[in-house]
């Protein structure tokens, strides 16, 4: 009888002891656990952000006279492909006030830095670069062909771009551009404004003298 309760205890001895063991090895997992998160190094994910300090460089697009004002922004335009930098925040009134002008092209951000392109991107707008007339091609337009004129015209999609090449068309008659002062291309002109230079007809046969500020309405 005294056997068997020296059995039973030894068994139950071995349980405990196992049990023991078990719950000191998962101490010691823990603690190599714990361990190795304080010593391993934290690693910061790659995201390519723009800080809201970062300049903006905004570039107008019209070959029409501009101006904005905002609390802290006043700023004149002249002509085409003008810039100017602006800080985040004044950039943020800019586009808060004047989106529509963003919107129907008159206004871009440059497209010229990394920087630039995300800002636009961020505030869904277009950059400068993404238009197919520039500055370079506006001011090309004298010495294009008839057929380049009108390929010009073609791509340019956005209506106040179209309109920028109808106004610096017309100035440069108005001062006798020999490259612009010329009846072939006043002809496809008209034709690709569905009448828009008739005054511009008129001076180069002769039959009227158009005063200048006629000259400028469609």
């Amino acid at each position: 009888m005294e056997n068997n309760n020296t059995q039973k205890t030894t068994k139950k001895d071995e349980k405990i002891s196992a049990l023991e063991q078990e719950v000191a090895d998962l101490k010691q997992m823990i603690a190599d656990l714990l361990a190795a998160k304080e010593v391993a190094p934290t690693v910061q994910p790659s995201v390519n952000i723009v800080t809201p300090n970062t300049d903006v460089v905004l570039v107008y697009c019209s070959d029409s006279l501009g101006h904005l004002a905002t609390a802290h922004v006043d700023l004149t335009f002249n002509h085409w492909g003008e810039s100017f930098t602006l800080s985040r925040s004044q950039f943020d009134e800019v586009v808060g006030k004047y989106r529509h002008w963003f919107d129907d092209g008159i206004l871009a951000v440059s497209g010229d830095t990394e920087d630039g392109i995300k800002v636009a991107a961020q505030k869904g707008i277009r950059t400068h670069t993404e238009f197919y007339l520039d500055e370079k091609k506006l001011n090309s337009i004298g010495k294009m062909s008839v057929p380049q004129i009108e390929n010009l015209w073609n791509n340019t999609t956005l209506p106040n771009h179209r309109l920028s090449i109808v106004t610096f068309v017309k100035r440069k008659f108005i001062e006798k551009d020999p490259a612009y002062y010329n009846r072939e291309k006043i002809d496809l002109f008209n034709r690709l404004t569905e009448g828009g230079f008739t005054r511009e007809q008129d001076e180069l046969s002769g039959r009227v003298k158009v005063e200048p500020r006629n000259m400028m309405k469609m």
